[in-house]
């Protein structure tokens, strides 16, 4: 849906109940195409279209409100008939007739209602089902009677003028064109739709095309073939591997010629990429008959040869694993991508999406047309996974807009073992897309040929109007929900009907020979050969060995390698910084800031000037800028990012006079990249599983994901666990993604205290991302550009701060960010940098009895009490990255305090939270090196606690209090 349209539900909030007669008059107006009506309702009550309900429920009010004169609706839908007659000349026309009487005009009048009716209801009595399994009741709205036609009408001439593509017609004539159009193999839910253009447009390829449901001979044996690849594949499998599980396709085989059809006019239509994202049910056959992956290395999957040395990662299951190929038809190439999956169902549908704007980004496709997103789905996940609402949301946002999807439904009418009536309230499972006006095509799974029109009309409607649609495909599973269940425990009698039915290749076959396109025995010819193919296939399969080819094209400059966790090159040069400053904190009268920005602003300009006390949010953007100067795109996402949660970023700035936007890192050369900064919808599921798969594609554009606070993240755990943690290890697929999850201990309560540090840690392994809780403005600015200046991509988990924002300690010099610095993975204690002045001196490393290790805020509450109480035998060490965990460089620093101190872990988070488990064995290990004589750390901190923190505000004091107390009691006592 796009953005404009957000504003059309917002047209019925000037309706006033008491006004119901001023409005109907002007509704009777409008309907009259009166002149005399003001603009502004012209415009209303076209935004309103045919939804007259809504209009009349809002003039009318409730049935227990104050009597006054009602709206009559049926009065009303008369008045839209006769006016729908005369938009086609149909009453105007009527005068020049020998039909012209006043029962001839109202049998026009009528004709077009009955019409009308089929179009919004025709669906409910289609012929969807191919088992025959729904039962479709008698509509009383689409039988000629409801409209006053009795039996002896049916052969009355009626004028109609254009309706329908008839100057004249009768009842039956009428009745039969409408059933065959709304009530044959396809059935449409269009009328739903508000927007005039796309509802008549839908209208017309529906009831004015000459080619539908037409195929020529080649159009007919091509989905023939599709079919016979689609079924021998699947029943190759189910013999050689029997038992083993590969989700098949079987029963929904019409799936293939309906993705070729999409693939081939996405083509015609200069289509550069189609991005598919789609659960384990028919993937195989997706990737070998669409993408067509070799059939040999599919073979070679199942028999586990694949994958097997420990540089190639864990792996994953065959039914997950993506592919990419190049397709050519009538000489256009489309390049068609599957995503990797988990077995979370519709978690993929935002990263394709998120894929899918970054290569439009790439191809500099403001139009979204080059490249378009197909998404598969299943019935039960398509109505239950609310992840699939949220992707419909941000459909038409400016920040996560990829021109409309096209959604296909393989609807196998039940999910693992459950019935509809116990996974959806609503008809279909396809309902949901009515959320965004999407318009929706119901079709017959065993009729090949009215599900590849389906799939015809939906990529033309998407490639016209850039918006959603989706693809009903009413099929059903031949097998259980695995080749390995017996689904008739649960469903008896929906498979005593699949056991005796028919395949669809079957079908469709019996019916090309009977129309004579094919005769049986090339019918059977065709099954053979494909058969043989497969058996030649399966024969070499074990001795296959299968290019890996994960990194190419924009990936094929960097290469995932263990071992590589270096400080980096990070430095910039502080003359650029300062002229980027200077940029950035601009604040001219013309742009009307709001006073207190233009303080800010300039407070940071000074800052960088001077040289000093440059603050977090300072160092963010001349990172960001310093980037965007060298080359990298910027792409930051997240709910009031552009302000920032805790107002301290201001990216985008509003001229207080016009409201207009202002992007101050937008303007700092002609020669800079964009950066892009998004507020995003209330989501994080959604919205962060559409970054990652923005970073699966630009790996050079850094890409940043922001929390609102940090715990807010477990909203989207299914993303981080089944990708951004486990993704490059199961697929091989890199990541730069950043997520900022503010953090810290600060009395705000159970929800705005912890973003989960233990949660992240536990998942770091094989050295798959960073976890990193940063407490000085450079040291951030380093860990951001680090993202980019090296030669391959990690995800970054990045604490970030909140009070420490504006904290007086945590600030940074320009040196800091020079080219003679860079990142630090341990930062030493205040009071034993040489580059800081005014603490207190401690005493030399031999006579210092606790070394307190900790990381993020902690540290500074703990500086701040060592330099109120004046205690010089504790020293303090900074752990700034968490994971890769750097003890090498730990035994460096620790080794000065090997003989005579006690060794400390302290964090603020409970026992059983924050790092303290990570961190433990790393520390100990370090200590073993050293040779410490106080060889065991310690913890202080919180106890272990089911909730991260106290509500109470004078318990989190008294809390905070005693941690501090224990760092610095006399290690004696």
């Amino acid at each position: 849906m796009s953005a404009s349209k957000n504003l059309e539900y917002e047209k019925t909030s000037f309706l006033n109940k008491s006004n119901s007669t001023f409005i109907e008059q002007m509704y009777l107006k409008f309907i009259n195409k009166d002149a005399d009506l003001p603009e502004s309702w012209k415009d209303y009550f076209e935004g309103i279209g045919d939804e007259l309900n809504i209009i009349a429920k809002e003039i009318n009010g409730p049935s227990w409100g104050p009597k006054k004169n009602k709206v009559d609706i049926d009065e009303l839908q008369k008045k839209i008939d006769q006016e729908e007659l005369s938009s086609d000349n149909v009453v105007s026309n009527l005068s020049g007739t020998n039909l012209n009487s006043p029962r001839s005009n109202e049998d026009s009048i009528k004709a077009v209602s009955m019409i009308r009716s089929y179009r919004q209801r025709g669906h409910l009595i289609a012929k969807l089902d191919p088992l025959e399994l729904i039962k479709s009741d008698y509509l009383d709205e689409l039988h000629p009677e409801s409209f006053g036609f009795k039996k002896t009408d049916y052969e009355k001439n009626i004028y109609l003028g254009g309706v329908i593509n008839r100057e004249n017609s009768n009842i039956k004539e009428i009745l039969g064109f409408l059933k065959k159009t709304y009530c044959g193999p396809v059935g449409y839910e269009y009328m739903h739709i508000s927007n005039p253009t796309e509802r008549k447009w839908f209208r017309d390829r529906i009831e004015k095309s000459k080619d539908n449901l037409n195929f020529t001979k080649n159009g007919k044996e091509a989905i023939l073939n599709k079919l016979i690849q689609a079924e021998g594949f699947e029943k190759f499998l189910h013999t050689k591997y029997v038992g083993t599980k590969r989700f098949g396709l079987d029963g929904g085989e019409s799936l293939i010629p309906a993705l070729e059809q999409i693939i081939k006019i996405s083509g015609q239509s200069q289509v550069k990429e189609v991005k598919i994202g789609m659960s384990h049910r028919g993937r195989l056959n997706v990737l070998a008959n669409v993408l067509q992956k070799s059939y040999k290395r599919i073979f070679n999957e199942f028999a586990g040869e694949f994958g097997t040395s420990s540089d190639e990662g864990a792996g994953d299951v065959k039914y997950h694993l993506g592919a990419s190929s190049n397709r050519e038809f009538d000489g256009n190439s489309v390049h068609v991508s599957l995503t990797d999956n988990p077995s979370h169902l519709e978690a993929v549908n935002p990263v394709v999406l998120g894929q899918t704007r970054a290569k439009q980004y790439f191809h500099k496709d403001k139009e979204r047309n080059k490249v378009i997103p197909i998404l598969i789905h299943g019935d039960a996940a398509f109505a239950g996974q609310g992840v699939v609402a949220e992707c419909f949301a941000m459909s038409g946002l400016p920040g996560h807009n990829t021109g409309g999807t096209i959604h296909i439904i393989v609807n196998n009418q039940i999910g693992f073992t459950t019935s509809p009536r116990f996974a959806r309230s609503s008809p279909y499972p396809s309902d949901v897309a009515k959320m965004v006006d999407a318009p929706i095509i119901h079709a017959n799974g065993d009729d090949p040929e009215a599900v590849v029109y389906a799939a015809r009309i939906a990529t033309e409607f998407r490639l016209k109007f850039n918006r959603d649609v989706v693809v009903d495909l009413i099929c059903y599973r031949r097998f259980g929900h695995n080749e390995g269940d017996e689904p008739s425990f649960t469903q008896p009698l929906m498979y005593e009907k699949i056991r005796s039915h028919p395949s669809t290749t079957n079908v469709y076959g019996k019916k090309l020979v009977a129309e004579n396109v094919i005769s049986s025995e090339s019918l059977d010819d065709s099954i053979k050969t494909f058969k043989n193919l497969l058996n030649d296939q399966f024969k070499n399969a074990k001795d296959y060995k299968p290019k890996i080819a994960w990194f190419e094209g924009t990936w094929s400059a960097y290469k995932p390698e263990k071992g590589k966790d270096k400080r980096g090159v990070t430095g910039a040069d502080t003359k650029k910084l300062l002229e980027i400053s200077e940029k950035v904190n601009a604040s001219s009268d013309e742009l009307n800031l709001h006073k207190t920005i233009v303080k800010i602003l300039n407070n940071r300009k000074e800052a960088v000037k001077s040289g000093s006390n440059i603050d977090w949010s300072t160092a963010e953007a001349l990172a960001f800028g310093s980037l965007l100067e060298e080359g990298y795109p910027v792409r930051l996402v997240g709910q009031d990012s552009g302000r920032g949660t805790f107002s301290q970023r201001h990216s985008v700035l509003r001229n207080q006079k016009n409201n207009s936007r202002y992007v101050p890192l937008n303007n700092i050369s002609n020669n800079q990249k964009q950066f892009e900064v998004v507020d995003s919808f209330l989501s994080e599921l959604a919205v962060l599983g559409f970054e990652y798969g923005y970073s699966l594609v630009e790996p050079n554009t850094l890409t940043l994901w922001e929390a609102q606070f940090g715990d807010f993240a477990n909203g989207a755990q299914v993303v981080i666990d089944q990708f951004i943690a486990s993704g490059e290890r199961k697929w091989r697929r890199a990541s730069g993604l950043v997520m900022l999850l503010p953090h810290g201990y600060e009395g705000q309560g159970p929800e705005h205290s912890s973003a989960r540090l233990e949660r992240f840690l536990q998942m770091c392994s094989n050295d798959n991302m960073q976890v990193m809780n940063c407490t000085t403005p450079a040291n951030y600015f380093h860990a951001l550009r680090r993202q980019m200046h090296r030669d391959f991509r990690k995800p970054l988990i990045m604490m970030t701060p909140k009070s420490l924002l504006r904290n007086k300690y945590c600030v940074s010099n320009l040196e800091d960010f020079s080219k003679t610095n860079s990142f630090h993975r341990i930062l030493w204690d205040h009071a034993i940098d040489p580059q800081t002045k005014g603490f207190i001196k401690l005493k030399e490393s031999s006579k210092i009895k606790k070394v307190i290790m900790c990381s993020g805020k902690v540290y500074f509450d703990l500086l701040q009490a060592r330099e109120k109480l004046k205690k010089d035998d504790v020293v303090l060490f900074r752990v700034e990255q968490l994971y890769p965990f750097p003890a090498k460089t730990l035994v460096k620093e620790l080794k000065p305090y090997a003989k005579n101190a006690k060794f400390f872990w302290c964090q603020e988070e409970p026992k059983n939270m924050g790092a303290w488990f990570s961190v433990r064995d790393y520390i100990q290990w370090t200590l073993d090196t050293i040779k410490a004589n106080n060889n065991s750390i310690s913890y202080i901190g919180r106890s272990p606690d089911a909730s991260p923190a106290t509500g109470y505000a004078k318990r989190h004091v008294s809390q905070q209090q005693e941690i501090i107390n224990k760092v610095f009691d006399n290690i004696d006592e």
